[in-house]
């Protein structure tokens, strides 16, 4: 009878510890939820120029090395992507040959 009087004990106080761990979680939660909410108030207050995402580059910076194959275009990129891009769309008959 005593280990059963002891067990309780100890299960007794774990759930009263367990109720305090869980009441600090739940009111860190609150204090994190309004953070937010007051993080997400102010990204609204912000201009369009303060919420930009990246730094873009002016298209005088870019150094165009990729130039399209087709002699009548002429036409240079600064990215590969870039330059696939445009041949899809301006000249698709180079894709459909590949």
């Amino acid at each position: 009878m005593g280990d059963f009087q002891g067990e309780y004990i100890q299960q007794f106080l774990c759930n009263i510890n367990l109720r305090k761990k869980i009441k600090e979680l739940l009111k860190e939660k609150t204090e994190i939820l309004q953070k937010l909410e007051q993080l997400e108030k102010e990204g609204e207050n912000q201009s369009f120029e303060e919420r930009k995402k990246r730094l873009r580059s002016l298209a005088s910076q870019i150094e165009r090395n990729f130039q399209c194959p087709l002699s009548k275009c002429g036409k240079k990129y600064g990215s590969e992507g870039s330059l696939n891009q445009h041949i899809k769309l301006k000249h698709p008959e180079l894709v459909n040959k590949a």
